[in-house]
């Protein structure tokens, strides 16, 4: 594989992990997993990454945590395997999106629109609830769309 496709892999995946929550580190840790023909060891992902010890060593826990990343010893080495992930995680974000952000903002909205005064502000207050309403069906329809689909289930 050529460096320049390996280096714009490792930038996305790293942009994709910071999607998801995680550090930069820990996207740049996956994605030469990822990438590797096997497993890899923290030396291993020192030399190729440039990143120091400890820092990789943060990353491959909380990618293990995550279940992005399974460990093997041999002997006194640890050997790092990638599980690719990318799916499993990208589906998990509707839910996450419309459970922990657009449920409470419509909550929030709704009261904040029982409290206001000014009909310019209702009105405002209502194409936010309109917005955030047309996102729930949105989300909900993915969520049910990953729910029915075969390709999914392959």
């Amino acid at each position: 594989m050529k460096e320049k496709e390996r280096h714009k892999f490792v930038g996305i995946v790293t942009r994709i992990m910071g999607r998801w929550g995680y550090t930069h580190t820990d996207g740049k840790v996956y994605a030469y997993l990822l990438l590797s023909n096997g497993p890899m060891t923290i030396n291993e992902l020192t030399q190729i990454t440039g990143l120091s010890r400890s820092s990789i060593s943060t990353s491959l826990s909380r990618l293990e945590r995550d279940y992005l990343v399974t460990v093997r010893k041999e002997g006194k080495t640890k050997l790092f395997y990638p599980i690719p992930a990318f799916l499993e995680k990208f589906l998990k974000q509707p839910k996450e999106i419309l459970e922990k952000e657009v449920k409470p903002l419509q909550n929030i909205i709704s009261l904040m629109m029982n409290q206001v005064q000014s009909q310019e502000q209702k009105t405002r207050l209502q194409e936010i609830l309109y917005d955030l309403n047309a996102l729930e069906c949105v989300l909900s329809e993915i969520i049910k769309m990953e729910e029915e689909s075969e390709c999914v289930k392959k």
